[in-house]
Formats: C-alpha cells, structure tokens, sequence
C-alpha cells in the first residue's frame, strides 16, 4: 500500500488566532475567519483529503481496514484510526473541560443513546463511547490551567482574594471537592456575588503578567463577564495550576483531570473522541451532577514532559495512553531518517524544511506537509534543509 500525502482541514472555531495556521498553510495572513485548529486524520466531523483523489481518509480506511490500519489496530479500534492529530491556535481562553474513562464513556454513551438527548443537541454529554486522553506540545510559549492546586494553595486564595473568606468554613467541613462543589451548584446570584468584589479589584490585564493568575481572571472578565454576571469557571482560574510551557515541552491531559488551554500555539494528538464535559468559561452546556462525579479533585503537580531519545533518530513524548504515539525527528541538512513499519499506521507532519523519499516517490514541504502512512509500510527521507517532523502513531498495542 502506497503513502498517502493528504490535506488536513482547518477548523473556523471562534477562539481560534488569524495567522499561525495561515502562515502554515502558506494561505493569506492574518485570515478572515479565526483559525482554530488543523486536523490531520479520519474523523467524521474534518477528515484528511487525500491528494488526487475523490476520496478522504476516513472512506479509504472504512473501504480497507485492515491494510490501512494494520489488524491489530483494526481489531482493537473497531476498524477506527483511534487518534486525531491537530495544530492548535489558541486566541482566546478556551472552557474548562473533563474527559471520562473509556468505561464511564461506554456507561453515559449507552445511557444518553437509550434516553436521550439526541447525539448533536447541545446538552449531550457523551457523543461517543470512548475516552479522550490528550497530549498538548507547545510550539510557541504556551499557557494553560491543569489540575487542582493543594489545599494550602487554595486555602491561601479563601484567605486573601475579596469576598472569599466565608467559603474557608466550607473548606473545612468539606475539603476541597466540596468546595469546588459549592461554587458549581451555587446559583447564579451567588456566583455573581462571590464574584463582585474580585472583580471590582483587578485591574486591566496589562498590569500583571501571564504568570500571575491576576492576568487570567482579567482576561475572563473582559471574554466572559456579562451584563453584571460573571462565569463560575473563575474560581478554577485560582484553583488549579497555571502551566508555562516553553516550545518543545508537553502535558498530558488524562481522565478526570480539569484543564484548560489559555493562550499560545500547540501540538495535540488525542484519542478520537468528542466526549466534554464542561466547568465553565463557557457559554455551553455545564452538566454539574456529570463534570463533579468525573472530576479529580485531589492536588496535581503538573509533569512537563520532554522528548526523549530511544536510538532510532527519533525522540519520544511518554505517555500512558494506547490510543496514540508522538514522535519529533530534527533532522540536519542532508540528513535522514526513517519511519519503519510497525503493527499500526502513521500520520507525518512537516513543520518546517524539506523532506524528499528516497525513492523520489514523496516530497513533504510547505506546500504538501501531511502523509499518512499505512501500517507495515517502512519509508525513508533525505532532509533536504533543516527540517522538524512530527510523527503520530498508535501506542501501545
């Protein structure tokens, strides 16, 4: 089976900036529409185009599975590439969200199928049945919100952010999950209240920096105050961790770990998924009841991943999660490297230079950066400038 070269489809998400993706693409800069995010894969809702043909990928893969994925992953993965691999531009914050387990996936998806609602309404939970792991990699500085601080952290913000103060006894009668309990089901009179006097207090976004929490909440006033109503995920904006990512560094987000992406341009390779549960900064459907009996509430000290070199020209982001790899190959001019055939499929992503096969067969560059290459199928590149490619693959088998 031949590789693939195919074109990823850009995604006019709000949120999203006006000219990372379009510089990228090599499309005029900065964009009409705001361009959030790049996906490289076979996903219903923006599958891969395949160059040359009147197909895209997730046809050519449901027409042969077990070619195109390999029979392993094709039997494990229901005849689905089981990640989705994307380009992120973040302009604007995005909403707190929390993923399920695969087996609470399977639990809520069989429920909402039987009851309702229907799978698109804007109130469904699980539109799938499956989990949603996900690695973020910063290409620039990047900023996001990632899993609860400790309790002294969260106690010193009771003791010192205005108006505060009355949810310390909750605190200690309750800990920290009823106390994230509390803001949740609060009702919006009392959010708005709590709310007031942080508020009045902070001053323009430009007096502090992007690692002062100050920055943040003053960013979610301007993007989600309204008509004197503030939004509940502000509380999670003082109670979970800020994360700094300088380019090359990566979080895995796992199940029942709030987060949050804030600002800056990443990588993330995903399980292929659409099941969100959402705790605010949003205008969306929140499920209290659902997002606080999968939320981890416990402390997280956030890991920072680097890649790491495993003796076959390629360095490796570690993470858990079977649903999918991330590799990144620097190559220097005149280089070469390889993608050797394994039990599963791959997806290339050139991010910068020029790549040529060595059969002359395929050409990755600014203008064709994306190749699928089936399972079992080996290939070999010469850089032909200093180059930066991105592999996704499926984990562990």
């Amino acid at each position: 089976m031949p590789i693939i070269p195919f074109a990823g489809v850009v995604q006019n998400y709000a949120w999203g900036g006006h000219r990372y993706l379009a510089n990228l693409l090599r499309q005029t800069a900065p964009s009409e529409q705001p361009q959030a995010e790049y996906w490289m894969g076979a996903h219903a809702k923006g599958p891969g185009v395949i160059a040359g043909s009147s197909q895209n990928l997730e046809e050519a893969i449901q027409q042969d599975p077990g070619t195109l994925l390999g029979t392993k992953v094709a039997a494990k993965f229901s005849n689905k590439l089981p990640f989705l691999f994307k380009v992120l531009d973040v302009n604007d914050m995005l909403s707190i969200q929390v993923h399920p387990t695969k087996e609470a996936a399977e639990k809520g998806f069989a429920a909402e199928e039987e009851s309702g609602p229907d799978r698109s309404a804007p109130d469904r939970n699980y539109r799938d049945d499956n989990h949603k792991p996900e690695l973020g990699v910063a290409l620039t500085d990047f900023y996001l919100l990632h899993g609860f601080r400790s309790e002294a952290e969260i106690r010193k913000t009771l003791e010192t952010v205005p108006g505060w103060a009355d949810l310390l006894t909750v605190l200690d009668r309750q800990g920290v999950k009823g106390l994230y309990q509390r803001v949740m089901e609060a009702s919006q009179d009392r959010v708005d209240e709590l709310l007031g006097k942080l508020v009045a207090s902070l001053g323009p976004e430009s007096n502090y920096t992007r690692d002062q929490t100050e920055f943040w909440a003053a960013r979610a006033v301007t993007q989600y105050s309204k008509d004197g109503h503030h939004d509940r995920g502000m509380f999670s904006v003082y109670w979970f961790n800020i994360v700094h990512l300088t380019p090359g560094q990566g979080v895995f987000q796992d199940a029942g770990i709030p987060h949050a992406y804030l600002e800056g341009v990443c990588i993330e390779l995903m399980a292929n998924s659409d099941n969100v549960l959402r705790g605010g900064l949003t205008p969306k459907h929140i499920d209290v009841p659902e997002l606080l009996d999968k939320t981890i509430t416990t402390a997280v000290n956030p890991k920072k991943l680097v890649p790491e070199p495993s003796g076959d020209g390629w360095l490796h982001y570690p993470t858990p999660a079977p649903d999918f790899h991330l590799s990144l190959a620097q190559i220097h001019n005149g280089g070469s490297v390889t993608v050797a055939g394994d039990d599963g499929p791959s997806i290339l992503l050139l991010l910068k230079g020029a790549l040529q096969s060595v059969d002359g067969q395929v050409e990755l560059n600014e203008k064709a950066r994306t190749v699928f290459v089936p399972a079992n199928e080996s290939i070999s590149f010469n850089a032909l400038t200093e180059t930066v490619l991105y592999r996704a693959s499926v984990g562990q088998l």
